[in-house]
Parts: structure tokens; sequence; C-alpha cells
């Protein structure tokens, strides 16, 4: 039996991975962190209820203590004008820099993902700040590829089974790997309309999201996919997913946190799966690592103003 952290358990994502992680069997106890705790509380009775079976509480960061694995979701609110997760970095780097800092002291060996954006940044400035190993360090960004479903089966007109897996970056540049889509566990070939068109429902989906005005991030589909990650992170045998990871010299790059396929297992990062992309694939990652390359080094070169 485990138990999960998760830091930032009172927001829309935190909550919605705390009810989501409460379903499985496999973990016993869920260690909640917040600042603000009366709404935590409020949730903590509330899930108390539906599981009596479980220990769900409101801890402090001494209570990381024993996690098998801490999420984090905390960070500054959605603001509905910004288009890109870039324009959080700074003021997330804050919040990151208290919290890494505690996992480091009470949990230092924990699997460790992030949630909170941008993602690919955050995640690398946790090994590069306070030294986790990559084999502990996800970056969750499964979203994109649940979405990139939703694009296939909008455009297709359908609701088939779609395994559609988008690396690169949590953002703009994601590539979605069409050279990879199954569509009912058989392969899948798209006309270049269908392409352009799916292409579009995911390019503009994060600004229509935005546009509705209500502060409020994508709490239901990023409930599920932690509770799909943690689950294969629970497991003896390796299991193929995709997150944000540190490479050091896949795909041609190093001293990144970027999407790709991996395989995980209790031990976290197992191996990172380097497929054969088509050369129009390669050259959109390249693109992706490029700009989250740039991001890192002005990011650092900004570092001591913070």
């Amino acid at each position: 039996m485990q138990k999960i952290s998760i830091i930032g358990a009172a927001g829309t994502l935190g909550a919605s991975c705390a009810m989501n992680l409460a379903l499985n069997s496999r973990i016993s106890e869920l260690c909640l962190l917040d600042i603000n705790e009366a709404l935590l509380d409020n949730h903590i009775m509330d899930l108390e209820n539906a599981f009596p079976d479980k220990y769900i509480y409101r801890g402090n960061y001494e209570d990381l203590a024993g996690s098998s694995i801490v999420v984090i979701t905390a960070g500054v609110p959605n603001r509905n004008e910004e288009t890109s997760r870039d324009a959080y970095l700074m003021e997330n780097v804050k919040i990151f820099k208290h919290i890494g800092a505690n996992i480091r002291k009470y949990c230092s060996n924990a699997i460790i993902i992030t949630a909170s954006n941008p993602v690919d940044l955050l995640n690398y400035y946790l090994h590069k700040e306070f030294g986790f190993k990559p084999h502990q360090l996800i970056g969750y960004t499964l979203n994109d590829s649940y979405r990139f479903s939703w694009a296939i089966n909008k455009v297709l007109n359908g609701k088939n089974q779609v395994y559609s897996p988008v690396i690169g970056e949590h953002g703009e540049t994601q590539v979605p790997i069409f050279s990879q889509v199954r569509i009912n566990n058989k392969e899948a070939s798209f006309t270049v309309e269908e392409k352009k068109q799916i292409q579009e429902e995911i390019k503009t989906w994060f600004v229509k999201f935005n546009q509705l005005n209500i502060q409020r991030t994508t709490g239901w589909t990023t409930g599920v996919g932690i509770s799909q990650l943690v689950g294969s992170l629970l497991s003896d045998q390796e299991v193929l997913t995709i997150g944000s990871v540190i490479l050091r010299g896949e795909y041609n790059s190093q001293g990144i946190s970027i999407g790709v396929p991996i395989s995980v297992n209790r031990e976290g990062v197992k191996q990172i799966i380097e497929w054969d992309l088509t050369v129009e694939e390669n050259k959109d990652f390249c693109s992706s690592v490029e700009k989250i390359s740039k991001n890192i080094e002005e990011s650092f070169l900004l570092k001591e103003e913070m």
C-alpha cells in the first residue's frame, strides 16, 4: 500500500488528482498540502466520506516523509489573458524554490510528478537546482496526447479507441506523432486535409479554453492522466507512457526536459524510447528542443534576480 502526497491539493488540478488517486486500491494514504487550508479541509472532509477506508489528511512539509510519489500542482492561478504557459515561469519558479527544498529535505528519494506550468522548464529546474536524479522527475504532459485523440475523433466524426502520442514541448511547439497513431489497435493514415484540421483543433484549443473567461484549468483531464501515470509508477512491470524528462543525449539532445516516450515502473523512469520519426516530425521536434533550450538559458540567466 502506497502513500502519495499532493502539493497544491486544494486547487482544480490538485483536488481532481486527489479524487482520482483515491479510487486506486493500491493507494492507502493521501497527504494533501495547500496554502488555502479552509478549502483544502473542505475537500478532505468530502473525500473522507467518500473513501472511509483511506487515510486522507491535511499535511505539512514534514508529513511528506515516506511518500512514494509527490505530485506538484501548486502554482499561480490560471489567467485567461495568457496564451502561452511560459508566462507563468518566473512566478512559479519562486514557488518551486520553496517546494523543491522541502521535498529534498523530507523525501529526497520520492518520484516527483510536476503538473504546474510551464512543465518542461519547472521539471528541469528541480533537477538543476536541487539535484534530483533524472529517473525521479517526470513532467506531466499526457493531456496533449488526450487532446490529440479528441481532435482525431472530432475530425473523423468517430468515437474510436485512439492511441495518439504527442511529444516535444508541453506548449505551442508540441509535436503530434501521426506516424505512431493507432485507431482501434490498427495503423492509421490521414489525408493532408485531415492532418491540417486535426492540427488546427489542437493549436486553437488552449486559446478557446481561455476565451471562456473562467479562471479554471484542465482539472478533470489532468486528474485522469495523473491517476494513469501514478498507476504506471506503482507497477512492477515497465509501462510505456509519455512524459517530460531530462535528456542526456537521447534524440541528440541534452540539458533539457522535454516530452518523449518513456517506460516507467515503481523505480521511476526506466528508459527513454527513441522512436524513428518522420523527417517532418523530427524537424518539428528539433524546433521544440530549440525553444525549450533557449527558454532554459534565458530563465537561468535571470535566476539571481528572482
